[in-house]
């Protein structure tokens, strides 16, 4: 007699989706939510822009020659604290030597400068590529900086990427996302689209 065996696919879905839920949470956690505003800086000559698709989901391309299009989230409202930076994103596989997030200051640099290098891959500013194959692919980015001890870490899907010290005396820092042109090859375009984004500070 045949036994029936039943799937077990239904369960693990139901597993990496407690997980998702549940890492999420975690990388939040003993930190409070705050409400932030964004302007949009779109430095670009006609091809470029910037589309609120409605429900916090926010589309941003750029092509060769042109500087950039990102939100520029405002100044931390507690600058000797940590701030956490909380995203989901998809980026374009012709994407390629564009910044995509950063934590930043007009004076004091960019501790946190996430970047696709060659098409579907992440580096910190100009370091090792640390992730590829991450091209038409969901992801979530959290990335944290305390301006007081100079501690900066970057998470991609709760995984670690990014931790270094980053000493500075500037107290002017906040939050940018989207598409910052690095070098694109003529005739390229970058493009990518973030949603669920959050500001947290402890």
């Amino acid at each position: 007699m045949k036994k029936l065996i039943p799937s077990l696919t239904p369960i693990m879905s139901l597993c990496a989706l407690a997980f998702g839920i549940v890492s999420a949470s975690a990388q939040t956690s003993g930190y409070t939510q705050y409400s932030s505003s964004y302007t949009v800086q779109n430095r670009t000559s006609g091809c470029g822009g910037f589309s609120n698709l409605g429900g916090g989901e926010y589309k941003m391309w750029v092509c060769s020659g042109e500087e950039r299009v990102e939100m520029r989230w405002a100044n931390w409202p507690k600058q000797d604290h940590y701030n956490q930076f909380q995203g989901t994103c998809e980026f374009s596989s012709d994407t390629q030597n564009t910044a995509i997030h950063q934590i930043k200051s007009n004076t004091g640099g960019e501790p946190i400068y996430i970047q696709v290098a060659s098409p579907g891959t992440l580096r910190n500013d100009n370091g090792s590529v640390f992730m590829s194959g991450m091209a038409n692919t969901w992801f979530r980015i959290n990335s944290l900086f305390n301006p007081a001890n100079g501690d900066a870490r970057a998470y991609i899907n709760g995984s670690q990427k990014v931790s270094r010290t980053y000493n500075t005396s500037d107290r002017q820092w906040y939050f940018k996302d989207g598409v910052y042109n690095n070098g694109l090859p003529s005739g390229h375009k970058s493009t990518i689209t973030y949603k669920s984004i959050s500001s947290w500070v402890k």
